[in-house]
């Protein structure tokens, strides 16, 4: 009887559940990227901040297929905004990726919510 309350408890998941299991995710990815180096720390701030800015019902971020210039754009900028004298094209793809990574994040933590909620 136990393994079947534990079983209903993994299948089929309050939304309480999943806010915990939310946070957690959230506690584990911030100690994560707090391993970063400085740099990074200081591109994923601006990243970030991007992202803050296209986080609304009906963003671009949140459509069925990102554009992915629009995307490559947003990257582009922050390039540009850092100009360091060492920065090469591996620095854009850094952020490229950067963007990219904080797209999905910010989509998955969306579908969860608006599933749930």
């Amino acid at each position: 009887m136990k393994e079947v309350d534990e079983m209903y408890v993994h299948k089929f998941r309050t939304p309480e559940l999943m806010v915990v299991d939310e946070q957690e995710l959230e506690e584990d990815r911030a100690y994560l990227r707090a391993m970063y180096p400085m740099r990074a720390k200081l591109i994923l701030v601006m990243v970030e901040d991007a992202c803050d800015r296209l986080e609304y019902e009906g963003s671009p971020m949140f459509a069925v297929y990102p554009d992915k210039v629009a995307m490559f754009s947003i990257a582009k900028k922050i390039y540009e905004k850092i100009c360091y004298k060492d920065a090469d094209e591996t620095l854009l793809h850094m952020i490229e990726i950067m963007v990219c990574h904080e797209f999905y994040i910010r989509r998955c933590r969306y579908r969860k919510r608006r599933k749930y909620f």
